[in-house]
């Protein structure tokens, strides 16, 4: 029997309370680590069901997670798998299914009478898009306009980051806690982090469907140089960790475990193909101690629980943040001979791709080497130090170090506005680390934000008070709908807000300079008043304390 965890507790409260308002499909975001197969596992007691439960999930490791935790949590319980030869037990109340079994088997699916269950669960639900598990959603009416039964999606992260929203199949996230929540909770051990910069070139890598070639990838990644610095990185940062290595492709993992073991470092390689019982073999050894350093490819992203890895190396380059995300995931599980992860990020020079990496999932600054530094404390730092002085482009911080000059040096100020929004708008919009800002010049703001379904939230900021104004599916709809509310309720500051404004490029007038002093604002050489004026107006703004 598990004892629930207050946050799983809420989540099926959140679940429960959904159900309640209405609600037929709702989804709940857990991140790798947190126990959410624990959660949907009480689901029979707490929802005092009557009808028969099922559990979609795509991999082997994921259904038997489900079977044992069904197991632990109710032995009354009769659980039964249903995939390939395996059949569920014609008495089976809760049933667990492969989504390629019934997808590709009409027939099997066929089987499972829609009338005789109540729940639908789809584990690693950000697939749930995909057309086998549509089809499998669609047979149990879960798009119907009134649905009998009531669906549940459980996943780390609710972002595709292929522009294939999960709103096409859920309704609304019902309960949400982020990874950087649980560690800063002890729920997760802390995320440290080096880069390593290999100066290999991607710009010739092709994507397809919004993730590179692998056959491409694996050609430019896969070299003897690359790999032994990945080896002597290894070495230098993270010797004697139970590491983990994500590779492109089968000869990278066994190129890597090649170099690795060269170097004298007890390693081994899994992959999908490998028979099953080697592949057992190696994982044991590794879990027993007897192995460093496994290396694998799309093998250890889901399904895979060995809460003492303390060292992720991500040794294959993604354009997925939810892969980046998945792969460091291994390693932010709780284990008493462990105080925190360490992340070796393996860095390429592209001029074209921009990838994923700590920066994203922290809130840091793309170039940022942390050089062993705490992920989340340097993103603390680097946050307050934008609230504090928003007109700092943290963008450029390249170290830790340079947060306690930044507020004082020209070379880290920026007053221009986001690339990807120049020729959307003609207003003075800044980037943040949390989205967008357009500054107003009574001190208040408009703000834009993405939320968990890939939509963004559009508000208006002021001193006491944060007023939300709606949300669009692309940030330039967003923006153009924030200015839209600016024109119609703020008219006389739109002219003020225009980027080509002429004013901007002049000095700073002796009553702005006097402002700068008394707020206790550096103005340094070559400062212009439209700058001086940007700084002032987010200086006097206060922080809002309520949602209306």
């Amino acid at each position: 029997m598990f004892n629930l965890r207050p946050y799983q507790t809420e989540a099926l409260v959140r679940v429960r309370d959904a159900y309640k308002a209405g609600k037929r499909r709702v989804l709940v975001s857990l991140p790798t680590g947190t126990g959410k197969t624990v959660v949907f596992a009480h689901f029979p007691s707490a929802f005092k069901m009557k009808k028969r439960l099922l559990v979609l999930a795509h991999r082997e490791e994921l259904l038997r997670q489900a079977e044992d935790k069904f197991r632990s949590v109710s032995p009354e319980l009769v659980v039964g798998i249903e995939q390939a030869s395996a059949r569920a037990p014609a008495d089976a109340q809760v049933i667990i299914a492969s989504v390629q079994t019934l997808a590709r088997s009409p027939k099997r699916l066929q089987l499972l009478d829609p009338d005789d269950f109540s729940i639908i669960i789809v584990d690693e639900a950000h697939h749930a898009v995909a057309p086998s598990y549509r089809r499998i959603l669609q047979h149990f009416g879960l798009f119907d306009a009134k649905p009998e039964r009531f669906l549940v999606g459980f996943t780390a992260t609710p972002r595709r980051g292929d522009h294939q929203g999960l709103g096409d199949v859920f309704e609304e996230v019902c309960y949400a806690r982020d990874m950087k929540e649980m560690i800063s909770q002890g729920y997760l051990v802390p995320v440290a982090g080096w880069r390593t910069d290999t100066g290999l070139s991607l710009d010739h890598v092709n994507k397809s469907r919004g993730e590179f070639v692998d056959s491409q990838l694996a050609r430019a990644v896969n070299t003897p140089a690359r790999n032994a610095l990945i080896v002597s990185t290894w070495r230098e940062f993270a010797a004697k960790r139970r590491t983990i290595v994500f590779c492109v492709d089968v000869a990278h993992a066994r190129d890597m475990q090649r170099a690795f073991a060269k170097g004298g470092v007890r390693a081994g390689a899994v992959w999908g193909e490998l028979p099953r019982d080697e592949r057992q073999g190696v994982l044991a050894r590794f879990s027993g101690g007897d192995i460093d350093v496994i290396t694998n490819c799309n093998l250890l992203t889901e399904g895979f629980d060995e809460p003492r890895v303390d060292c992720v190396i991500m040794a294959r380059p993604t354009h997925s943040k939810l892969l980046y995300a998945q792969m460091l995931g291994r390693g932010t599980r709780l284990h008493p001979d462990k105080s925190d992860l360490i992340v070796l990020d393996v860095v390429d020079n592209s001029s074209t791709h921009h990838l994923p990496g700590l920066h994203s999932l922290f809130d840091l600054p793309e170039t940022m080497n942390l050089s062993g530094a705490n992920a989340l404390e340097v993103e603390r730092q680097i946050s307050e130090l934008n609230q504090k002085f928003p007109w700092v482009d943290v963008l450029r911080l390249r170290t830790p170090q340079d947060i306690r000059s930044a507020s004082e040096r020209i070379e880290f100020f920026n007053f221009d506005p986001p690339p990807e929004l120049i020729d959307a708008t003609k207003l003075a919009w800044l980037t943040t680390p949390a989205g967008y800002r357009l500054p107003l010049p009574d001190g208040h703001w408009i703000g834009v934000e993405s939320n968990l379904l890939d939509a963004w939230d559009i508000t208006r900021v002021q001193r006491t008070a944060v007023t939300r104004l709606g949300s669009e599916r692309t940030l330039v709809k967003a923006v153009k709908r924030a200015e839209a509310f600016v024109r119609e309720r703020l008219p006389d500051a739109v002219q003020l807000l225009q980027r080509s404004a002429l004013w901007r490029g002049d000095r700073p007038t002796p009553k702005q300079a006097a402002m700068l002093v008394r707020l206790g604002l550096p103005a340094p050489a070559g400062l212009t008043r439209g700058q001086a004026s940007q700084m002032i107006g987010w200086s006097m703004s206060l922080p809002a304390v309520k949602a209306t």
